[in-house]
């Protein structure tokens, strides 16, 4: 009888991988304030997940202009929130690595496991490399390929094709709900990694802490291999 394959991981980054969303935001409430938009909770609580566009799109849902920038000046607009948050990007180390994190990639990695990023940001690659966490991911998906962003299930199934693994034989690794539903929408498993529930996640954790190799194999009742 063959041994099974052991399943690829799949990681989205911000707020899985690392406490970066944080500096999104930051960007976007700048871009709020340029925009004489009031910057609320709702909105920090909303973006998360979300592509740069539809990012903005929700900003100026909030106050009814929606309508208000064409196409280009839109991508002028979400241009300059990229490169205000590539400026934190810069300034981002291994100590912004959530807890745990490196710790149970280290697991992974000596178990032989395949990983990849799994991240609809441009920045991805850069993030990685300034939070130390290269060794760990070889494959990245290239988010500049994807036609549509999460929940779209484009990114997991670029990723899938990254770690050779069919959807079903992946784990993913998700945060938010437009997160989980992308994963699911692509066929694969979730972990999700949140206080509160997640519709569609097949297991939950409450923060990366409580993640370890044993603890998702016995979870999801994945082979020990």
């Amino acid at each position: 009888m063959p041994t099974p394959q052991r399943p690829g991981f799949l990681f989205d980054l911000h707020g899985v991988l690392a406490d970066s969303w944080q500096y999104h935001l930051r960007s976007w409430q700048t871009i709020a304030t340029e925009l004489a938009i009031p910057w609320t909770a709702a909105l920090a609580a909303k973006l998360p997940g979300m592509s740069r566009d539809d990012s903005l799109g929700a900003i100026l849902a909030s106050v009814g202009r929606q309508e208000d920038f064409n196409a280009s000046q839109r991508q002028v607009i979400t241009d300059h929130e990229n490169t205000l948050y590539k400026q934190y990007v810069a300034a981002l180390t291994p100590a912004n690595c959530l807890p745990g994190i490196t710790v149970f990639l280290q697991e992974l990695k000596q178990a032989g496991y395949p990983l990849a990023v799994a991240s609809a940001s441009t920045n991805a690659a850069s993030e990685i490399d300034h939070l130390g966490l290269r060794p760990f991911f070889p494959h990245i998906v290239d988010a500049r390929q994807l036609k549509a962003s999460k929940p779209a299930p484009d990114v997991y199934l670029a990723a899938v094709k990254l770690v050779d693994r069919a959807p079903e034989d992946c784990v993913a690794f998700e945060d938010t709900v437009t997160g989980v539903q992308s994963a699911v929408a692509a066929g694969c498993r979730v972990v999700g990694i949140n206080q509160n529930p997640l519709a569609g996640a097949t297991v939950m954790v409450a923060s990366t802490s409580d993640l370890s190799l044993s603890a998702v194999r016995q979870a999801l009742d994945l082979p020990d291999v």
